[in-house]
């Protein structure tokens, strides 16, 4: 079976209509539904419920959809594997990543194998909320809450981030404990805005909150550290907040505002084995760690 068709489907599982998906793999939507439906008619079966609202994966789908990923992962380990047996891979890989525990914590616990493996690589670490320009090589890895746009840029998601809503302690006996996400009618609230954020003004106003807004910062750990002395209610990453001490969870359900990490790196630096070093370790504790990033407290 022609390979480059199971990742066709991949993407439109992933994205769930044609166009996103022929935008991802740079292709037209025409070419990737005649795609499809060869490879639907090479399986007889359907692999998709069509509708207004998008693609559906049928149960077929699900199965095929659970084979074909194995099959991608196997694929992503083939560098490795040809990796064995070399010379020790050596010389500076400059990561940029965001700060609030995952720039400064967790991307220094996921990176600790690599002084045993590769003791010879360098790692420069930027910590920095702003989009680093990968294009023009200020970093060979970045870490990105964003999926990138540019086509000469490799990108893997690798968690699906839970956001919630986090104060003080002292706060809340002030004010009282919150119910549901009306009671924040009468709290004041702070956020993290490093540009205009739609999924965020889109939440606040549907609970007609925006005016509730109290402190607005580009900086999530500025925003822990106010919720921290108690100037009110924080909508928060949860790897972060979580990590963070003397904040409470206000509710037990994450936010409908789940943001996706990109693991982004540019397509020509995938062939400097030190880079791929980094970028499959980053990758492969991504892998372990994801179930975490997706819940709620997780990372207490």
């Amino acid at each position: 079976m022609d390979w480059s068709s199971l990742r066709d489907f991949l993407a439109l599982a992933e994205c769930g209509s044609v166009s996103a998906a022929a935008r991802s793999l740079q292709s037209s939507q025409p070419a990737l539904s005649r795609r499809l439906q060869k490879l639907e008619e090479a399986l007889d079966v359907e692999l998709f419920v069509r509708s207004q609202r998008g693609m559906r994966l049928t149960a077929a789908g699900e199965r095929v959809r659970a084979l074909a990923q194995r099959m991608q992962d196997a694929a992503e380990h083939i560098p490795a594997a040809a990796d064995l047996g070399h010379d020790r891979v050596s010389g500076v890989v400059r990561i940029s990543a965001p700060e609030a525990h995952l720039g400064t914590d967790w991307i220094l616990q996921a990176l600790l194998p690599l002084r045993q493996s590769s003791p010879e690589i360098l790692i420069e670490l930027s910590v920095d909320n702003q989009l680093t320009d990968l294009g023009r090589r200020h970093a060979d890895i970045a870490l990105r809450l964003v999926k990138p746009t540019d086509p000469s840029l490799t990108a893997r998601k690798v968690a699906s981030v839970a956001w919630g809503l986090y104060a003080s302690p002292g706060y809340l006996r002030g004010r009282g404990r919150l119910a549901t996400p009306a009671d924040l009618q009468e709290h004041d609230l702070l956020v993290y805005e490093n540009k205009p954020d739609t999924r965020q003004t889109q939440w606040l106003e549907r609970y007609a909150l925006a005016n509730r807004v109290v402190l607005r910062a580009n900086s999530i750990d500025a925003v822990c550290a106010a919720a921290r002395a108690g100037w009110g209610v924080a909508l928060l990453p949860a790897f972060s907040a979580q990590r963070a001490t003397h904040l409470d969870l206000v509710f037990e359900k994450p936010l409908e505002r789940n943001l996706s990490l990109w693991l982004v790196t540019h397509a020509d630096l995938r062939k400097s084995r030190r880079i791929r070093t980094v970028f499959r370790l980053l990758a492969q504790a991504f892998e372990r760690d994801q179930q975490r990033f997706a819940e709620l407290g997780s990372f207490r």
